[in-house]
Order: C-alpha cells, then structure tokens, then sequence
C-alpha cells in the first residue's frame, strides 16, 4: 500500500514518504558515516585527509541501488555494501578509515533517529494546524446545542463547540506527548557493543562530537538492545490514531440518515446507490486507528533484545516505525480535510431533542424539583413518572400528568426547563478556555 502507485497517497502524505523513502534512508546513512569521520579526524583519530576524502565521496549520486539492493539481499543489512561501493569509488584515502571503529547498528540507528526527528515535525505541524482548525470550529458552535449522547442513549444537552473541544484537547496531549518523547531521542555512537573500546581515551570525545554534528543528543549509555524510546514513539502515533479513531466513529455515527446532525463535505458517491454518499474520511480514519493498534502492539516487541542485540526484533522496527509515521500522516490529512468541510446541522440538532419527546430534559427538571424537596425524592418522582408513561408522551405531557411535580414547579418554570439551551451549564466557557489553551501552542 505504502509504494503502490494507485493506492499510496491514501496511506500516507508525499512529505512523508519522502522521509522514510530509500533516497532519504541511505542519505542520512551517509551523513552518519561523514560526521564520525570528520569527528574522528578532529580528534586526530583518522587523517583530516581521508574524511575529506569520505565527505567528498558518500554522496547519493554515488550509489548504485540496483547493486546495493542486490548485495543487501545477501547480507541482510545495506550498510555493509553501501560502504562496499564508497571504498571502490574513493580508493585507500577512504577504504582505510571509512566506518573506523563503527558498526552497523551505530549508524542505521543513529539514521532512523534522524528520519524520526524529521517525521515528528512533519507530524506534530500538521497536528497543530488540526487542533487550530478544531479550535475555530469549537468557537464557532460553543453554544450550538445537541443531544449528548452515553453508551448509544440519550443523555442531557451539550454543546456541539464543547464535544469538539474533547478531540481538541486529547490532540494537545498528544503533542505534549509527542514533545516529551522526541526529547529522549539520543545519537547512537558507541561501537560494536557500545564500550567504546576502539576509539581508546577519546570515545567520550567522539560520541559528543558526532551527536553535535548530527544535532542529536549526546547518548548517556549506549542503548543497542534498549529499544523503549522508538517504542514510544509509535505508541505515541497510535494514540494520535485512536483519537481519530474516535473522531471517525462519532462522525460516522452523527452522519446516519436517522440522526443527521453532521455531514461530509467531501464524501465518496456508491458505485451502485444514487442517493448514498459514503463518509470517506471517516472511513479511512478508522482504518487508520486499527493499523495504529497494530503498530502499538508490535512497538512492545520492538524492545524484546536479548543480549547486546537481537536482529529479529530490530528487524521489526524497519517496517513498523515508517509506516507508524505514514499511517498517522495519511489520518491526520484525512481530519483535516473532513473539518475544513464539515456540515453541521444545528436545526437537526435542536429536532433530535423532539425526536426523542425531551425525555433528555428530566435531569433538568429532577434537578429543579430537588431544589425544593431534596434531590432523593425528586429523582424517585421524575423516574416513576417517566416509568409510567404511556407510548408517545412526551416529557411536558408527563410533567402534567404528575401533581408531585406540577405542586412545586410553575409553568413558566417547566416550559424553562425543557429548552435545552437552558441546561448546558458552563459549556460556552469550558469552550473558550479549552479554545485559548490551543491558540497558544507554537
């Protein structure tokens, strides 16, 4: 999916596919194996001569990647033919000091940590630009009230501005999380098992010169088998998933024919049915949400290394973490679409309360009967009334079929009571500060 030329661009963002593509992955290969070796001349460990020389050839138009496809079949990891092919195209200048003292897990992991830095700022722009779209969509319906709704029942009044503002709000923890993670993110320069034996006195020295180079974090110890932080990473990206999930499911749920209160602007027509328009973003992001409980799932696995290191599970994380941040692109794309088009139908909101006879008004009333008679009784009133209705009433014909109500709440007081812009408490509010919180992320 992820490479198919029909379906890709549904699986992920062009922005981050460039990220985790091939070019991308060996570039950044490359960029590893010139900064140890111009830290290493610095250091006085190779001669300023030869990481010139190493700089100068480990360019990508120096790669053959049909050759380097071919013999990392053979091998199992392409660092090793890659530096075949830099050491015959730069001659003894570099064959004697390339990758001096290096493993291979020390620059593809130090690779990834850097196609992972680019991908969390790909990521964490695009869910800033979500949550300020949720934010004037919030504003915008702070007041515009629906029928909440409990485990599929009819609830009390909210406000459609106050339910965004729960998608809004899980968003910025996603990004604080998304932030806390990224910061532990370190360099990986340590040598064969992370001792730093090769590189004698100076292999603290060298560790604070590449990661410097790099922009990365000085490693404190070396983590080859320590996989903990990538695994939260992708959990961190399946959260973001989930959410979306959530939004998917309640778009998807709002949208029904019966219900109606909201719309895809940007819908998929059925190949077969004139009338139906399918929610498509929605869709794609449930879909996503399930692949991103999967990843989740195997991130766990990610960390199961034995010893120094293990091959079986890192070998996961080749195809687990680029397609974590591809599949969180592609949903957060998808969001962004369905709500800078989005159709809200607040008349349709305020029809459902009739809908349904404003039975969701009897907290409401239950709450200004026990005002007067104590909160016990008056919830034993309204719920024996409610209980004996007949089909078709509705709560006002309730209310005046029962005298223990009627004695203490006027009309004008019961006809209050059951709009339900009268109830939605501190809702306008809640709203504004949740808007506010959002407003000043950067």
């Amino acid at each position: 999916m992820f490479e198919s030329s029909v379906y890709r661009d549904l699986f992920g963002t062009p922005a981050m596919r460039t990220v985790f593509s091939d070019r991308a992955m060996v570039q950044k290969w490359l960029d590893v194996e010139v900064a140890l070796a111009k830290s290493q001349a610095e250091l006085g460990m190779i001669p300023a001569s030869s990481a010139q020389a190493i700089a100068e050839v480990a360019k990508l138009e120096n790669i053959d990647f049909d050759k380097l496809r071919a013999k990392t079949n053979k091998v199992g990891r392409g660092v090793n033919p890659l530096l075949g092919q830099l050491r015959k195209k730069g001659g003894k200048a570099v064959s004697e000091y390339l990758h001096f003292g290096s493993t291979t897990q020390d620059i593809m992991d130090t690779a990834t940590v850097l196609q992972i830095k680019e991908g969390t700022a790909l990521i964490r722009q695009e869910l800033i630009s979500l949550m300020q779209q949720l934010a004037d969509k919030a504003d915008q319906h702070k007041a515009t009230v629906m029928l909440a709704r409990s485990n599929g029942q009819d609830a009390v009044p909210t406000t459609f501005g106050l339910h965004l503002s729960t998608y809004m709000m899980e968003l910025y923890r996603h990004l604080e999380r998304l932030d806390e993670a990224s910061s532990r993110l370190q360099a990986q320069i340590g040598s064969t098992v992370g001792t730093l034996a090769p590189y004698g006195d100076k292999g603290i020295q060298l560790q604070e010169s590449v990661a410097d180079r790099l922009g990365l974090q000085l490693p404190i110890a070396p983590w080859n088998p320590s996989r903990d932080v990538f695994a939260e990473m992708v959990q961190t990206l399946a959260l973001i998933d989930a959410t979306l999930g959530r939004v998917a499911i309640d778009v998807n749920n709002l949208s029904r024919t019966q219900i109606d209160e909201l719309k895809e602007g940007e819908g998929g027509a059925s190949s077969t049915m004139p009338q139906k328009r399918n929610p498509r973003a929605s869709e794609f992001m449930g879909g996503f949400s399930r692949m991103g409980k999967m990843y989740n799932s195997a991130a766990l696995d990610m960390m199961s290394h034995s010893d120094t290191r293990q091959g079986s599970p890192w070998i996961l994380e080749w195809s687990v973490i680029p397609e974590s941040f591809m599949v969180t692109s592609a949903s957060i794309e998808r969001a962004q679409r369905l709500f800078d088009k989005l159709i809200v139908k607040p008349d349709n909101m305020k029809r459902n309360f009739d809908t349904a006879n404003r039975f969701a008004m009897s907290e409401a009333v239950m709450n200004a009967l026990a005002a007067k008679i104590g909160r016990g009784e008056a919830y034993k009133i309204v719920k024996k009334a409610i209980k004996g209705s007949a089909p078709g009433d509705t709560l006002a014909m309730v209310i005046d079929k029962t005298p223990a109500i009627k004695q203490h709440l006027d009309q004008a007081s019961i006809e209050s009571l059951l709009q339900p812009e009268n109830y939605v408490g501190s809702a306008q509010h809640i709203v504004e500060r949740s808007v506010k919180k959002v407003r000043g992320v950067n």
